[in-house]
């Protein structure tokens, strides 16, 4: 699954589209087969009632929330946010035809199709259709957000963090659970929360009433250390992550412990599932 940096550098690369008008939507046959059978898939909303209130508005802005992306759309009359969660597989193309999308897979499973009025198309893929997009006339009447802890790049950030991590409902938590709650620091998923925590030299199954406020500092610091050095290298692609250009992120080639058998010291690894995932941990290197 996509995590903050991977969120964030599709957010930059989506900066072309500002400030052109949506003249169509199209939904994939997946969409409205989903929908038949109450699943709802991809699209939240009534899908007619999604493609009247967001056809015809321009792209004014487009930022992110933890692992979220929201375009604010408007036209003379009103204002709409469209949120948008990139789920296990989703990807944003930007191309003049569809035959652009260079990747069969992408391009068998596009979902949603926003045509320009520049004559280009701004193309929703999902090959596992866990993605989701909805609509909301403020930010604040989606939960998630209203949820959500300040963004790692906030002065409040750390703060936050310390206060929440001191928290009743924490303290006998596995400090890898705590990191990934976008309560405590959005963005953290699994592949993140396993490196910081090797290079803070904790162990993920430590409980967080059992870590030293230093400790937990530290760990702030590896966590948006992380982060930028993912930025830097593109992002994270394991199997499904594209840019908007379809590039492939080298992230991957600079973990230390995720999916592998040995940390860079030579330790063999260990592994057990937290939050449902597989978790990646050195015993020598951590405590």
């Amino acid at each position: 699954m996509p995590e903050l940096p991977e969120v964030e550098l599709v957010k930059r690369e989506l900066t072309p589209v500002i400030n052109l008008k949506i003249t169509d939507v199209e939904l994939s046959q997946y969409i409205y087969n989903g929908h038949k059978t109450n699943k709802r898939t991809i699209v939240k909303d009534n899908l007619e009632a999604f493609k009247t209130l967001v056809a015809g508005k321009m792209i004014m802005h487009i930022g992110r929330r933890g692992k979220y992306l929201y375009f604010l759309l408007g036209d003379e009359y009103e204002t709409t946010h469209l949120v948008s969660h990139l789920g296990m597989s989703g990807a944003y193309f930007i191309v003049s035809d569809f035959e652009d999308i260079k990747e069969h897979n992408f391009k068998k499973h596009w979902q949603v199709i926003f045509s320009l009025d520049n004559g280009q198309k701004l193309i929703y893929s999902d090959i596992r259709r866990f993605g989701e997009m909805h609509t909301h006339e403020s930010l604040h009447d989606f939960p998630p957000f209203a949820r959500m802890a300040p963004e790692y790049t906030d002065e409040l950030s750390l703060d936050h963090y310390m206060t929440m991590m001191r928290a009743k409902k924490y303290e006998n938590k596995p400090v890898k659970a705590a990191i990934m709650d976008g309560e405590v620091i959005p963005g953290v998923g699994n592949i993140y929360a396993v490196e910081s925590l090797y290079l803070s030299h904790i162990l993920p199954t430590r409980k967080v009433k059992n870590i030293s406020d230093k400790r937990l500092h530290e760990l702030f610091d590896r966590i948006t250390e992380v982060f930028e050095l993912s930025l830097s290298r593109g992002g994270s692609t394991i199997s499904d992550y594209r840019s908007v250009t379809g590039g492939k992120g080298e992230m991957q080639n600079s973990f230390n412990v995720y999916q592998r058998k040995t940390c860079p010291l030579g330790h063999p690894l260990k592994t057990k599932v937290i939050n449902t995932r597989n978790t990646f941990y050195c015993t020598t290197c951590q405590r």
